[in-house]
């Protein structure tokens, strides 16, 4: 992870011709695949910035050869034998891909992969193929030949698991967590699993990755519910799980009990940066392939300990350009702002993908609602944080990062596109289609709120690669 006032890749320093911008600092953050956003930081009087700090990620050293890399990731697995050695002519196996929120090499992957299985005597007809969305979209038709191939999605049976039919899924009993197991029946009735995804930071994970690809990627709602349930009592620090180790993660703990459940599993994980950059691909046992990759993860992507700042700026650099998703930026810089503080998000936004968490009805829906409709969120979210969490419901988690959000700090968020289509505020939130409206709003949040109006100048932290940084922290 690195920590610079000027980093030269980032940042030129340059004057505005006039307004608000003159005597500022112009920083050029990733902006989409391939662009960039120039960020017009304010000087003079709308807001003094006395301490700029860019936090980026460790993105040296990715594989230059990520097809070798992954031969030999599968000559050599890690605290488990050969994947051949777990196979058997006509033995049925699954394989579980993370979804099309994560940028993981699935398509470059899964033709090794396969060549492996048929040379073991495994058919394509013995092959399934299931994307672990959890509560994310369902994947369609043409989502799933963009995710593995054309020729693969055509030879193969390949799922998007239906969350909320129980009769698609097989129960395997309680963990002593009292989490219901209950696993997609393509998944839980396979000989052996293969799991290919990814290792980032996670909310309450820890990291992603691994067993997680099935609980709860390929579980049942109840499930779902359930697991995102642990480790967020009413007495608990929700901040303190991310980016946390596997051994004292509540969440991962119950993970690791439900995959105790089924059968054989195999992972095949991996180490991302941006879009096309793989640092490390490890194959062999889930448990210790996870631990090696997320001790890495933590070196490169968790922000460096530091006073919290009074405004938070993140990009959503490298997630693949859903607006909803891209929350999660925020949420994993959140402790790295101070209560009372502003959080300004800056998505990128593929004007295809903007409902693909949420239909655009319902985001205009809560759009419509205004002011009103945010002042309302922020007032009763804290009420209904504690009758969640009181009433055991698996809601009290989003709830309390909610509070966290847009209670406890104010978010300003820069999206042209969902800008357009749902207008100025989302709730709570406040959206931006220009920059000048958006430190026009800051300055005013730091005018208007008592605990955001800072003795002095105001420090800022910027995290151009928020969707791979995190901040850890002892939350609100």
């Amino acid at each position: 992870m690195k920590q610079t006032p000027s980093d030269p890749e980032l940042v030129a320093e340059s004057a505005a011709e006039s307004g608000p911008y003159a005597g500022g600092r112009s920083i050029t953050i990733p902006w989409g695949p391939e662009g960039s956003l120039e960020l017009r930081l304010p000087a003079g009087g709308l807001i003094a910035l006395t301490d700029v700090d860019i936090v980026s990620p460790d993105l040296s050293d990715p594989l230059n050869d990520y097809p070798g890399a992954l031969e030999r990731a599968l000559e050599s697995p890690m605290g488990s034998d050969r994947l051949e050695q777990h196979l058997t002519p006509g033995a049925r196996v699954a394989i579980i891909v993370d979804d099309p929120s994560r940028w993981t090499p699935v398509r470059e992957a899964l033709p090794i992969i396969l060549r492996r299985l048929h040379r073991a005597g495994i058919r394509d007809d013995d092959v399934t193929i299931s994307v672990g969305v959890g509560r994310h979209r369902a994947v369609d038709a043409e989502a799933m030949r963009r995710r593995v191939g054309d020729s693969i999605a055509a030879r193969h049976r390949c799922f998007s698991p239906p969350v909320d039919d129980r009769s698609a899924y097989v129960d395997l009993g309680l963990t002593r967590q009292g989490v219901p197991v209950r696993v997609f029946r393509p998944v839980a009735q396979a000989d052996l699993r293969i799991l290919v995804g990814s290792v980032l930071p996670h909310l309450q994970a820890g990291f992603g990755g691994g067993y997680k690809l099935i609980f709860p990627g390929t579980s049942h709602r109840s499930t779902l519910g359930s697991l995102h349930h642990q480790g967020l009592g009413a007495q608990s620090d929700a901040a303190g799980l991310l980016g946390g180790d596997a051994a004292s993660n509540p969440m991962r703990q119950a993970i690791y009990e439900a995959a105790s459940k089924l059968g054989p599993c195999w992972s095949i994980s991996h180490l991302i940066g941006r879009l096309g950059q793989v640092f490390r691909v490890i194959a062999g046992h889930p448990e210790p392939v996870q631990d090696l990759l997320a001790a890495e993860a933590r070196k490169r992507f968790c922000a460096p300990a530091a006073p919290a700042a009074d405004l938070i700026v993140a990009g959503n650099d490298p997630w693949p350009g859903d607006p909803m998703q891209s929350f999660k930026v925020l949420l994993h810089h959140r402790t790295a702002c101070r209560a009372g503080g502003v959080l300004v998000g800056l998505f990128w936004t593929d004007p295809a993908e903007i409902d693909r968490s949420f239909p655009i009805g319902t985001l205009r829906s809560i759009a419509a609602t205004r002011a009103l409709g945010g002042w309302t969120i922020r007032r009763f979210l804290p009420v209904a944080e504690r009758a969640a969490a009181a009433a055991g419901s698996p809601v009290a988690f989003m709830l309390r990062w909610a509070r966290e959000l847009v209670v406890d700090r104010r978010v300003l968020v820069y999206a042209p596109p969902l800008y357009e289509r749902v207008g100025p505020r989302l709730g709570p939130v406040q959206l931006f289609g220009n920059q000048a409206a958006l430190w026009h709003a800051a300055a005013a949040a730091f005018g208007q709120d008592s605990r955001a109006r800072p003795a002095g100048r105001l420090r800022l932290r910027l995290f151009p690669h928020g969707g791979l940084t995190y901040a850890q922290g002892h939350g609100s």
